[in-house]
């Protein structure tokens, strides 16, 4: 299993917090911009024939002699959109620690009654497992993503333009190592524009910020295969390591620029840590 069971039961505790309210379709436990028939009251509307008079507040009709309906808001569900960056740069650690933190994330959204959609995403939707809901659902959505594999190049803005649209709005939640060539922004915006709330975890591995290399190289590209000789002494790590903070910062303010949630993770980071810990420190999470 992708996850123990332990591990699990300490999940259950735990709720996949939003920032803001969605619009979601189908009876749940998240409150809605959609007025509905729930106990949360939201607000009055003048009374036009037809309405139902059970909702008539005759407290305000004794104080303003007018009648006035209240409004509730509706208790509905969301869907939480499980994205996966599988393109061959994530290949090892990086998409098995994406995998775990994907695991852990969904198990505690199917445990709060909301819908769960897992896809790999390289330069097209490479899987895809449909909206499923309830933590019955929860071996089918860990396989889903055990069946995400690395192969092909990032460009998630490609790839994205073919996932399926969600009903209602709800939470992406990206894991990726951003190394795209034209960059995050038009798959953040693609993201954004679906009404979602988007939160991305930028995976990253220890060796990627200074590899143990030295010497005379041949670097090649793990998607693209293309070829870069260099000369590596301490100097150049340097320069490299100095390099990778700033792009990595980069791409935490392209993210929140554009109104997306960001968490760098190292790989090194114990799980435990980074969910009970980390997440909830940053409101990810919460009890």
């Amino acid at each position: 299993m992708i996850l123990s069971p332990d591990f699990l039961k300490r999940l259950a505790a735990l709720t996949l917090r939003s920032r803001k309210r969605g619009a979601g379709v189908r009876a749940g436990e998240r409150r809605s911009r959609r007025r509905g028939q729930s106990q949360e009251f939201a607000d009055h509307r003048p009374y036009v024939p037809g309405d139902d008079l059970r909702f008539l507040d005759w407290h305000l009709y004794g104080r303003l002699d007018a009648l006035w309906v209240k409004l509730f808001e509706e208790e509905e569900d969301r869907v939480v959109q499980v994205l996966l960056d599988c393109s061959t740069s994530m290949e090892g650690e990086k998409l098995e620690y994406a995998r775990q933190v994907a695991a852990a994330l969904a198990f505690i959204a199917l445990g709060h009654n909301d819908r769960v959609t897992v896809a790999g995403l390289t330069d097209a939707v490479a899987t895809y497992a449909p909206p499923r809901r309830g933590r019955s659902a929860s071996n089918i959505v860990f396989r889903s993503l055990e069946q995400v594999h690395p192969d092909g190049r990032s460009d998630p803005a490609r790839a994205l333009a073919s996932f399926p649209r969600q009903r209602g709005t709800g939470i992406a939640l990206l894991f990726t190592d951003f190394l795209y060539p034209e960059g995050p922004d038009a798959a953040l915006r693609q993201l954004l524009a679906r009404g979602n709330e988007v939160h991305v975890f930028h995976i990253v591995a220890p060796a990627e910020l200074r590899p143990a290399v030295d010497g005379d190289l041949v670097l090649v590209d793990a998607e693209t295969g293309d070829e870069l000789a260099i000369s590596v002494d301490e100097a150049t790590l340097d320069r490299y390591e100095a390099t990778v903070h700033a792009w990595a910062e980069e791409m935490e303010i392209t993210a929140r620029r554009l109104g997306a949630g960001y968490t760098r993770v190292l790989t090194s980071t114990p799980l435990d840590a980074f969910i009970f810990k980390d997440l909830r420190r940053s409101g990810v999470v919460g009890r």
